[in-house]
């Protein structure tokens, strides 16, 4: 582990299931002096009960109204939480699928503290298939997510920096994230408005 400088403002690392988001945002958080890692979906897991099922019929990807007021309260916690950390002085450092540029908007509208920096790890669709189908089975996403990438992509694909981290190792990726989010990542509020 490299100990590095702080780095200030919030980072969001998305990026498909099987990205690698949950292993690289740990090892990103534990690169900085004072970080906290928020895994949106431990903030989704906080509904006891009155849970939408965010899958349709099909098994595809589709949360209905419901859902998506859900996954709108998730974020506004994850949002408040990650401002409460940077103004006691920690780097958030947040793990959470962002698939349109709404969506993302709607995050940096919320986030007081900036620079927003926003990084996509987008390994090639096999690589993240493989990742997922090796993970145990609690962890696996049972939904087919290259729609997803493909729609990450067009609403976002100009936004951020985007990391091929499919023949990086975890650890290379997160010195990489840690040494370049200032620079490659940061998301202005005119970017968001184009």
């Amino acid at each position: 582990m490299t100990d590095v400088g702080t780095l200030a403002g919030t980072l969001l690392i998305t990026g498909t299931p099987g990205a690698g988001k949950t292993t690289v945002t740990q090892m990103v958080a534990e690169r900085l002096p004072r970080a906290a890692r928020l895994d949106a979906d431990v903030f989704g897991m906080m509904l006891v009960s009155g849970w939408a099922n965010m899958l349709d019929a099909e098994g595809n990807w589709n949360p209905g109204p419901e859902g998506r007021q859900q996954l709108r309260l998730r974020m506004v916690n994850v949002c408040s939480t990650a401002d409460n950390f940077a103004e006691a002085g920690y780097t958030p450092v947040i793990d959470q699928v962002v698939e349109t540029r709404q969506e993302l908007a709607f995050i940096a509208g919320r986030l007081r503290v900036r620079p927003l920096m926003l990084v996509v790890l987008c390994p090639p669709l096999e690589v993240a298939r493989h990742r997922n189908a090796t993970r145990s089975v609690e962890a696996r996403v049972d939904y087919d997510f290259p729609p997803l990438a493909r729609n990450q992509q067009r609403e976002l694909g100009d936004l951020g920096w985007w990391l091929d981290s499919g023949e990086l190792t975890a650890e290379e990726t997160a010195d990489l994230i840690v040494a370049e989010a200032a620079k490659r990542a940061v998301v202005t509020e005119d970017q968001l408005q184009a």
